[in-house]
């Protein structure tokens, strides 16, 4: 058993006295966040006061280009805000873009590869975003004012292996993933592209497939490898020991492939502090102890996995969510400290008492 580098019983003593954050136990940069709403410019004041510099937000395609651009100036108004305050808190978007437009297919979980037209539309709306955010790009001279902080990292799609978010198709998604590292990697060519991240063990399979198969079918679509850098992966489990088999598991299917250097990101990664309504919900203290085992096992096998980076779901409780979402953040909808608050800062070396501790009664 791995031996944990901040016990959680530790970390709860602590949590009545409100101490100051304990040195950071995970390496620069490794941390991150990826909340379900949009953040707030509060929020972000608490995300850098927790020593994260990154944060992932969702560029959706169907809010930016609602209607075709040969009608309408697509509309940047939203992502720009997000972009914005990220950079004037010293933090770099990591952007999972996703959701194909009304004009161009029925659904937005539909890849929008089945057409040339819609291959083109696709294309054409990344160019502009990495001429937008990319490396000297229109955002940033706009703004010059800002740190400087470009896009270098694009994650496309998300849960792709589910049909809550994809066709759960490799193939199709092959194509997808040819059409955007052309469109990204002309632009940018230094820009990483990953994957978008993998529902690790989903239920109702089929029609949903598993990420190692979906993986593996991924691989022989064939001319897919060299547009992209890094896999995404969304471990929702239980148990916090389990994430080690699903990384494994993808880790065998690219070795397989000659694929044993790239990246593995865990995008998101959470469980919910409520009282097992679901396998994800642990209860507060549950949840708190689960994030602190599976920080030390990504932290510790970090090299040895190839693990990029890390993004904990979600940075606070929102309403009307899925069945655990609604309690997977690290703090109350009003912003109030949960005992996973505590154990988050202890790793990434935050000041954990820049936000009221939460009152739960008994």
């Amino acid at each position: 058993m791995i031996q944990k580098l901040l016990p959680i019983a530790a970390a709860l003593a602590l949590l009545a006295a409100l101490p100051a954050a304990a040195p950071a136990a995970a390496p620069s940069g490794f941390l991150g966040i990826s909340p379900q709403s949009s953040p707030s410019e509060p929020d972000f004041e608490l995300m850098e006061r927790a020593e994260l510099d990154s944060v992932r937000l969702p560029l959706y395609w169907s809010a930016v280009e609602s209607v075709s651009p040969f009608f309408r100036e697509p509309d940047w108004d939203g992502f720009d805000h997000g972009v914005e305050l990220a950079a004037r808190h010293d933090m770099r978007v990591l952007p999972f873009v996703w959701g194909s437009p009304p004009w161009v297919l029925p659904e937005p979980r539909l890849e929008p590869v089945d057409t040339a037209g819609h291959r083109r539309a696709w294309a054409s709306f990344l160019r502009r975003a990495v001429r937008r955010y990319g490396p000297n790009g229109i955002f940033w001279r706009e703004n010059e004012d800002l740190p400087y902080q470009p896009i270098r990292k694009w994650e496309i799609w998300n849960e792709q292996n589910i049909v809550t978010f994809g066709t759960a198709d490799p193939e199709r998604f092959a194509r997808l993933v040819q059409i955007s590292g052309r469109a990204v990697k002309g632009v940018d060519p230094g820009a990483n592209l990953i994957l978008g991240g993998f529902f690790g063990r989903p239920l109702q399979v089929p029609p949903n497939v598993h990420a190692g198969r979906f993986l593996a079918r991924l691989y022989r679509a064939g001319d897919v490898k060299r547009w992209f850098d890094g896999v995404g992966l969304h471990p929702y489990v239980a148990r916090a020991s389990a994430i080690s088999g699903q990384i494994r598991n993808l880790r065998r299917v690219m070795r397989a492939h000659n694929d044993a250097s790239t990246r593995i990101y865990v995008t998101e990664m959470g469980w919910g502090s409520d009282s097992f309504e679901s396998r994800w919900e642990r209860g507060l203290h549950g949840q708190a102890q689960e994030l602190d085992q599976a920080l030390a096992m990504l932290t510790h096998y970090r090299r040895a996995w190839r693990i990029g980076g890390v993004w904990w779901f979600s940075w606070a409780d929102a309403n009307n969510a899925c069945q655990f979402c609604d309690s997977a953040g690290l703090l109350t909808e009003h912003r109030e400290a949960k005992p996973s608050w505590y154990v988050f800062n202890a790793w990434s070396g935050g000041e954990a008492d820049t936000v009221p501790r939460a009152a739960f009664g008994d």
